[in-house]
């Protein structure tokens, strides 16, 4: 009975252990998790105590520029209170190069306060003992693959979780060197230097990309191959693809990746995936995709999956909406090469151990760890809610496009997905779709606006920047249209269904101005032509009626400074009665008056006779100074010459020897001569008289101090 009980004492020992070491980090999680949720608000709360004062308030404080010490940097040891004091000033800091008076944070809700805990937990597992932070980390990126995978329809991938949006791209392409070069592991660069690799690209994706590619896996820029586009303008071209392939195959090279997109920047152009993969199948290359139309599977909410990419990469940071959520690249390891015509004398074994040695990298306990905030914020939010985030995204691109098209503006995007009938197959659906609305003001019936479209684009989009707080609209400047303004609700805050006929308002008064302005353009520069006084000027990216120089006549041939303070004076007399007169540079660098944006109901004649009667009295204002400037400058010079030719008529006998001093001593010399210019008559007078008042005035001074008068006052 004895040895029962101790043995049964003895089992419970470790039972009770676990009990305390879970105890203990709940404790320890609990304990984290208030500290970093207190910080979190409270710099929160003295942002928003910040950013809800009047403006008029905000006006009268100016932005000290913040102060940086230019001695080394020298840390003292401090509380906790301390340093959140520090970071609330730093916050709170205005820039004082940026006019912005918006709140530095957003606010937080609870999944993206709950993203912010996880990062400092992450960095707590980092104190963990390395096998089981090993294990901690695993279970994470485990879950939070198989979600991923589940939500976003895919099949038999690995994950790769990275905060850098091309690290995902870098470490694949690596793998795939050491895939096809076996000697990369040990001689780097050299491996490939008889037999470069290629990197196919399409011309209409950003260069950025394939420019950060190689230079952090030390390329040549030989290496990329740009790809045209198809007849369409959308995607990339097959055909010319499939060429390149054969041209470098038989000058020695080795088609290495191919970089696909869907729905990518900025127009939200794809390639059709499924011929694309054909390609890449049938040439042995590697098929990457990336793009916002990856996110329209977990929008459809189907049942098929598909792998049709080698990898590709998701944001779910942008896309859910919340700040700090790690890339996943999504990756399959590359099957042993076996020796063909394009790969003589290729070691798979060399290669498998430099893709194993790769993949240690990629599925390493850091880029694990990593994972964490992404599950954190699937286990908050739940994976329903963030899928319907998604359908409201594309929901919400559909809804602006609409209300684009309504507009009669141009619209340069593919139909947003999220709505395909059932029979289309999920890969076709995300090649067609968009997950934007790019759009422009333009002519009719022109492929590429003229260049003052562009300046009427940009402003249009400053406008609705500005005046619409409820969408985010982004200029953005391509080369085959111009400049374009582009929304995606993947990339910033959503068009609520209950705010789309507010923007709508906001939209169609900035286009009601758009037409009028170019109906009355036309008719503003034939009138100036009419106006001798007036020179019309071209004013470099300026979107309104256009600019005009005040020249009235015989000041054809006055200096660039005069012209420039005449038409400055006249811009400053103008927009005391209108606020769209403002003062611009042509391009001669010369000043000139700038007409702004108008409406359908102004007059053009109107105006101009307001910029004529104002010049006039400019000038006249002018004259009358110029002719007092005449005025001065002649009776200085009169003054002058007559002061001089009475000196020396004075002084010739007195400059005489001995003769001087007798003429001295019998006719002392006058006063001191001087004399004043009468602005009124513009003659001189002489200053003799003012001397002797002054005079007499000293004499008759002491004389009045000393009258008995002056004595019984002062005494």
């Amino acid at each position: 009975m004895s040895d029962a009980q101790t043995s049964d004492v003895e089992s419970a020992k470790p039972s009770l252990e676990n009990e305390v070491q879970v105890e203990v980090g709940r404790r320890l999680l609990g304990g984290l998790e208030f500290q970093v949720s207190e910080i979190v608000e409270r710099l929160e709360a003295v942002v928003n105590a910040q950013g809800s004062q009047d403006a008029a308030e905000e006006d009268e404080k100016k932005s000290e520029p913040r102060k940086v010490s230019a001695s080394l940097f020298e840390p003292e040891g401090m509380g906790m209170d301390e340093i959140v004091n520090i970071l609330e000033e730093l916050v709170l800091k205005a820039d004082p190069t940026c006019d912005s008076t918006e709140t530095p944070f957003l606010p937080t809700n609870p999944v993206s306060h709950a993203t912010i805990v996880s990062h400092s937990i992450s960095a707590l597992f980092g104190r963990l003992e390395r096998n089981h932070a090993a294990r901690v980390g695993a279970h994470i990126a485990s879950e939070t693959t198989l979600w991923m995978l589940h939500m976003f329809k895919l099949s038999d991938y690995n994950a790769y979780y990275h905060l850098e949006q091309m690290e995902g791209l870098v470490r694949v392409t690596r793998m795939l060197l050491h895939h096809r070069y076996p000697r990369y592991l040990e001689d780097g660069a050299l491996a490939f230097a008889n037999r470069l690799p290629s990197i196919y690209s399409c011309v209409a994706s950003p260069l950025g990309v394939v420019q950060h590619l190689c230079r952090q896996l030390g390329l040549p820029l030989a290496c990329v191959r740009p790809v045209p586009v198809d007849s369409t303008g959308r995607g990339i071209d097959l055909e010319a693809l499939d060429k390149l392939c054969e041209e470098d195959i038989n000058s020695n090279r080795t088609p290495l990746l191919v970089l696909g997109g869907v729905g990518g920047p900025p127009l939200g152009t794809g390639s059709a995936l499924g011929p694309l993969a054909n390609i890449c199948k049938r040439r042995n290359m590697h098929l990457h995709v990336r793009g916002h139309a990856l996110a329209l599977p977990a929008a459809l909410n189907r049942d098929q999956t598909y792998n049709i990419a080698d990898s590709l990469t998701l944001t779910p940071g942008p896309w859910f909406g919340v700040p700090g959520l790690a890339n996943v690249t999504f990756y399959r390891v590359p099957e042993p090469i076996t020796a063909n015509d394009h790969s003589k004398g290729v070691n798979s074994a060399g290669s498998r151990e430099g893709t194993l040695a790769v993949l240690a990298g990629l599925s390493s306990g850091a880029a694990r760890q990593s994972a964490l905030p992404l599950w954190t914020c699937a286990r908050v939010s739940g994976g329903r809610r963030l899928s319907r985030r998604l359908e409201a995204a594309f929901r919400s691109a559909r809804a602006a496009r609409a209300l684009v098209a309504g507009a009669n503006l141009r619209i340069l995007s593919e139909r947003p997905g999220g709505d395909e009938p059932p029979n289309v197959d999920i890969v076709e659906a995300m090649s067609q779709a968009s997950a934007c609305v790019a759009f422009q003001f333009a002519p009719p019936g022109v492929e590429k606006p003229p260049p003052y479209y562009d300046k009427l684009n940009s402003w249009l989009g400053q406008v609705l920047q500005r005046e619409s707080d409820m969408i985010h609209i982004e200029v953005c400047e391509t080369e085959s249209y111009g400049v374009v303004l582009r929304y995606c609700p993947l990339e910033g805050t959503l068009l609520e269904d209950d705010k789309v006929e507010t923007w709508a308002g906001v939209l169609e008064a900035q286009l009601h101005v758009l037409h009028a302005t170019v109906s009355l353009r036309e008719p503003f520069q034939e009138r100036v032509e009419q106006h001798s006084s007036l020179r019309l000027i071209h004013v470099p990216g300026w979107a309104g009626l256009g600019g005009v120089r005040y020249i009235p006549p015989g000041w054809e041939d006055a200096p660039a400074e005069e012209i420039n303070s005449l038409n400055r004076k006249l811009v400053h007399t103008l927009r005391a009665t209108d606020g769209a007169f403002s003062c611009g540079e042509g391009e001669d660098g010369m000043f000139c008056v700038r007409f702004g944006m108008v409406t359908a109901d102004t007059d053009v004649d109107e105006l101009l006779e307001l910029v004529l009667s104002a010049g006039k009295e400019v000038e006249e204002s002018s004259k009358v100074l110029t002719d007092m400037t005449e005025v001065l400058k002649k009776g200085i010079e009169a003054a002058q010459e007559e002061l001089e030719r009475e000196a020396w008529q004075e002084g010739l006998l007195r400059r005489v020897p001995v003769v001087g001093r007798v003429v001295s001593w019998w006719a002392p010399p006058p006063p001191p001569a001087g004399r004043r210019l009468l602005l009124t008559h513009g003659t001189l007078q002489s200053t003799r008289d003012l001397y002797s008042c002054v005079k007499k005035e000293k004499i008759e001074e002491p004389a009045r101090a000393h009258s008995p008068a002056r004595r019984e006052e002062t005494e």
